[in-house]
Parts: structure tokens; sequence; C-alpha cells
């Protein structure tokens, strides 16, 4: 009984780790599509260029180093939430 167990646990934790690195990959694309200049920061204008509606006080809020542009795990964080 205690096996089956420990096996539906394992399963599950493979299927979320599956999941997770599909959606860290969709999001370094989407990364590298917003990032117009290709300088591995986006800029509020290169978001708003690429269709992502965020206002400057939530573009801030995302920009936890707050230098002014969002790296990759930023941005991944941002389209996460």
């Amino acid at each position: 009984m205690n096996g089956d167990f420990n096996m539906k646990k394992l399963i599950l934790a493979l299927g979320l780790s599956a999941f997770a690195t599909a959606a860290i990959a969709a999001g370094e694309a989407d990364f590298a599509k917003v990032d117009a200049n290709a300088d591995a920061a986006v800029s509020l204008e290169e978001a708003t260029a690429a269709g992502w509606a965020w206002t400057e006080e939530q573009f801030k809020a995302a920009d936890t180093d707050a230098n002014g542009s969002l790296s990759a795990e930023e941005f991944a964080a941002a389209i996460a939430a």
C-alpha cells in the first residue's frame, strides 16, 4: 500500500516538473521575442511594443532590482503572475 502512495507521489512530481520546464521554456521564448534589441533586458517600451499591457507601476513592481528593465528571470516571474 505504501509503495502505491510513493509511486503516485513520484508520478505527480514528474508531471509537475515537466509542466514547470515547459512554462520556463515558453517564458524564455517570449522574452527573446520581446527583447527587440537583444540586450538581455526588456524595457517597458519593448514590452508595450510587443503587446504587453503593463502599466508603469506593474513594470516597476516586476523590476525587482530597480534597474529600469526586466531580466529574463524578472520577465518570467511577471508573466507567471
